[in-house]
């Protein structure tokens, strides 16, 4: 199998888009098992879990009136140090509310509510907020044609008509999400329902407590500890891997759990890598329980071994710590997958580049500069078990109502993924902020087709400003036709109501969008790949909701 390296090697670079510089030589010539925080050792995982509590970084808000959110550089204590953690500067956005100061909080509201919230930005470089999967009006997305430039002001208006669920919310600063996002831009954004109390109730989840949202991110950290983003130029094409695993903004986190279920709200907030979770003791692989996918809770609740989990995606899912004894050790893992990256047919104008190589050594084009790579085993979370009353929960029947999408008269519609000239592309064409790829009617149900026949490696395509459900999956590879039990090639992270959907090569993704809406006049959205360096390359185009 042809790694990263040529594939970039082969799409024929000649020069650098970025030096590597900086990064010391150090960790470049480290071993990867013998480094510090490596996540593939159990050993390292010593460091408590943040948990988010009622203000502070990541604390919990229950929005009650308009915000005044401010993005600003800050200093963050990330990495643990002789004495005291080791602050990084970090990209943060800061509000107070009811006398409480907050750090990228996040945001909880009930559905139906209004949320009404002004950004600030305190940055010397353009940002904005994009309110990833809320179905808004256009102008309230976060459409890079929004960008506001340094000491600029964005005013956000908006319903919450979503269901409820595990949303969330980061920068779509035009060329500059990938870079704003890794440095901290991003957070949880939560929706409330009754169908979202009910569970509660039954399962006694408290938020905090036994409801734990998770956002999983792999960073790079220099030989000072500061967090590190310079991707050379085939980082910049392939995507930003990072080798220190966070969870909660936690390296080799550990969580002490007893012998009850609990609610993990997994968000995959990395800029590039995929994740293939599986709770796992000793080398056996426990059952845990998907209630959600994007979109909130599913119809049913469904228990499965593993799950692939790609950037931008979110899974909500039910572990049951008591299925191992009490003195036990259970990791969250990434299992090893093939990454499937230079799959397919060769490209054009790829002919006799085969053997071209590069410079050797660090920050060269050629050489990532993770010692993670995409694909391998490592840990993500240790959770604990330790004493307590063991509580066996009932799970309900039924979860939520999922009605399916009528599919009677639907408009068939063709996506196809491609690489020409460096560039990935999104039905032939490269991100241009005025021009429309195309139209939809208001009201229309679509079927789109996204095919990846020659791509080489996967790509998680997001829609902007409507959820959509997976109808199908066809020519998925066996590592994920073996978990697709669920018909037509689905598998239990593509069920219920999805707004990111990950494209394997030699796979086309069917999905089913209802474009009905209330908002005067047209409406332009985004159809984007989620890897957010392909995504600032340009792998990206507008479609119009015509109104």
């Amino acid at each position: 199998m042809l790694k990263r390296r040529q594939l970039f090697q082969l799409a024929g670079v000649a020069a650098w888009m970025y030096s590597g510089a900086g990064h010391s030589q150090e960790v470049a010539s480290v071993p990867f098992r013998h480094y510090p925080l490596d996540p593939v050792d159990t050993a390292n995982f010593r460091q408590k879990l943040f948990v988010p509590g009622n203000s502070g970084p990541f604390g919990v808000l229950d929005v009650a009136g308009p915000l005044k959110i401010r993005a600003t550089a800050a200093n963050f204590p990330i990495l643990p140090g002789p004495k005291t953690p080791i602050s990084s500067p970090f990209l943060l956005y800061q509000t107070e509310h009811a006398g409480k100061a907050y750090q990228n909080p996040i945001l909880r509201i009930e559905s139906g509510s209004r949320f009404t919230a002004s950004l600030d930005n305190a940055l010397p470089e353009p940002t904005i907020i994009h309110w990833h999967g809320l179905h808004t009006p256009a102008a309230m997305d976060g459409h890079p044609v929004n960008t506001i430039a340094p000491g600029g002001r964005y005013d956000y208006d908006f319903t919450v008509r979503n269901r409820g669920g595990t949303y969330w919310y980061h920068t779509h600063a035009h060329g500059l999400t990938a870079k704003q996002a890794y440095n901290g831009l991003a957070s949880f954004f939560l929706v409330d329902d009754d169908d979202q109390r009910r569970l509660a109730k039954a399962l006694d989840l408290r938020l905090g407590v036994t409801d734990l949202p998770l956002v999983i991110q792999d960073k790079q950290f220099d030989a000072q500890g500061k967090l590190r983003y310079q991707p050379n130029a085939q980082e910049s094409m392939m995507g930003w891997l990072g080798d220190v695993v966070l969870a909660n903004l936690t390296p080799n986190a550990v969580q002490t759990v007893t012998p009850r279920t609990y609610r993990l709200r997994l968000l995959n907030g990395s800029n590039a890598r995929i994740y293939r979770l599986a709770f796992v003791t000793g080398k056996k692989r426990l059952n845990f329980t998907v209630i959600g996918t994007d979109g909130g809770l599913i119809e049913r609740p469904e228990s499965v071994t593993e799950a692939f989990l790609a950037p931008g995606e979110r899974l909500d899912v039910l572990f049951d710590a008591g299925q191992a004894q009490i003195g036990t050790d259970i990791f969250l893992k990434s299992l090893a997958f093939d990454p499937m990256e230079n799959e397919g047919p060769a490209m054009p104008g790829m002919a006799g580049m085969a053997g071209m190589e590069h410079g050797a050594g660090h920050g060269a084009p050629g050489v990532a500069s993770s010692r993670l790579t995409l694909g391998v085993e490592f840990n993500v979370l240790k959770l604990s078990v330790t004493a307590g009353e063991r509580i066996v929960a009932k799970l309900p029947a039924t979860l939520s109502k999922v009605s399916a999408i009528p599919l009677q008269g639907a408009t068939q519609r063709k996506i196809e993924l491609s690489l020409e000239n460096m560039r990935f592309l999104i039905n032939g064409r490269t991100f241009v902020m005025d021009e429309i790829a195309f139209d939809v009617k208001r009201g229309a149900v679509e079927v789109w087709s996204i095919s990846n026949p020659t791509l080489g490696m996967p790509h998680p395509m997001h829609i902007h400003g409507f959820s959509f459900q997976v109808l199908e999956r066809l020519g998925s590879p066996a590592q994920v036709s073996s978990s697709a039990r669920f018909g037509k090639g689905r598998t239990a992270g593509d069920l219920g109501w999805k707004d990111t959907v990950l494209v394997w090569p030699g796979e086309t993704v069917r999905i089913a969008i209802d474009f009905t809406h209330d908002f005067p006049g047209d409406q332009t959205y985004l159809l984007h790949c989620h890897n957010l360096e392909h995504e600032d390359a340009g792998m990206m185009i507008n479609f119009r909701v015509q109104g």
